[in-house]
């Protein structure tokens, strides 16, 4: 993967756009530069859903409070990967909740044995039945893209693909100008087919399986006693 700045994003479009030294649309935040970023959180977010942990990851730390449900997830969260959860030593990974059940994880007496259950409500991350204890766990998540403001930001994406990001903001200087871009419309939708076939794709040594989840942290039944 090789860096890519602002400035050379910019230089990029105006070719693919033939807009060279032209003053129609301007390098600002309100501009081209919009576009841009527009383009690349796109990409991003197709990226995420097509390479998850392969392409961006990060994690915060998770500290409960007794009686507690909502924590607030972290800043820049775009999507979850998992919730990481310690007691008596162990860390387990908490499956979510369906809305159906909030009701029975309210009540730790009707609700199963075991570490609480999780659900994303808004800015929140929600366990059920509230912790009682403080502990201590992560949430593993895949983070917003970052703004390109000066000229010396730089994207970084696998493969060639910030030309997608070329592509994009090119077809939207094209349309402000009232321009045709159906060619630029068809190589972007080329690329976008390309990155759908690199779906769990990267890790060519070993394929994804399937995941027995009777198996994800088991523990025997006295465990939980």
């Amino acid at each position: 993967m090789a860096s890519v700045t602002l400035t050379t994003l910019r230089t990029r479009v105006r070719e693919r756009a033939d807009m060279v030294g032209s003053s129609f649309v301007a390098d600002a935040a309100t501009g081209l530069d919009a576009w841009i970023n527009e383009g690349v959180q796109r990409l991003h977010g197709m990226l995420v859903d097509a390479m998850g942990e392969e392409y961006v990851s990060s994690s915060s730390a998770l500290t409960t409070v007794v009686n507690q449900t909502d924590y607030a997830l972290p800043t820049g969260f775009f999507k979850l990967y998992g919730v990481d959860y310690i007691t008596r030593g162990e860390t387990h990974s908490l499956v979510p909740y369906m809305r159906s059940e909030r009701n029975i994880y309210k009540q730790p007496r009707l609700s199963p044995r075991g570490p609480p259950r999780y659900s994303l409500v808004g800015s929140n991350l929600r366990l059920l039945p509230a912790p009682q204890e403080v502990t201590t766990g992560a949430i593993l998540f895949a983070p917003e893209a970052t703004a390109l403001v000066n000229a010396s930001d730089a994207v970084n994406f696998p493969n060639g693909w910030e030309r997608y990001v070329v592509l994009y903001a090119a077809i939207q200087a094209l349309l402000k100008e009232e321009s045709s871009a159906s060619g630029l419309k068809q190589e972007l939708a080329e690329v976008e087919k390309e990155i759908e076939r690199t779906k769990e794709m990267r890790d060519l040594a070993m394929p994804k399986q399937v995941v027995d989840m009777d198996a994800v942290d088991f523990r025997a039944p006295w465990f939980y006693e």
